[in-house]
């Protein structure tokens, strides 16, 4: 009978628990693509269980610069919020340089390694 729950425990993927998903501010500008970006968050959106929350890390005097850039590019339908580092949210970032466990650090999101991003994002 353990051996069942314990099976059950190792398959855990994406499906059965989400934290959010938090862009740290430099990740979401050039050299990254929009479109990518997006089509990360629609992903998450469209084939998961439960409903994933993606977020913008931003130190407190970016705030106003990225919530411009977000309004510009569209992004700010699916990246609704902004969190500054002191609040600690807790979750999965995605950084250009290592931030706050755990990370994922990749120097862009494009449509060149959005295969890739997506696969850690999953399993992680």
């Amino acid at each position: 009978m353990w051996l069942g729950n314990i099976s059950k425990l190792l398959s855990l993927d994406v499906n059965t628990f989400m934290r959010p998903i938090i862009f740290y501010e430099g990740i979401i500008t050039p050299p990254s693509e929009n479109l990518a970006i997006r089509s990360v968050c629609l992903y998450f959106s469209v084939f998961t269980k439960n409903k994933v929350d993606f977020l913008l890390e931003t130190e407190k005097e970016n705030k106003d610069f990225y919530y411009q850039w977000l309004k510009k590019t569209g992004l700010k339908d699916v990246i609704p919020e902004m969190v500054e580092p002191e609040e600690q949210v807790l979750g999965l970032r995605i950084s250009e340089e290592p931030k706050k466990k755990p990370c994922l650090k990749i120097s862009r999101v494009t449509w060149d390694n959005i295969e890739h991003v997506l696969n850690i994002l999953k399993y992680n």
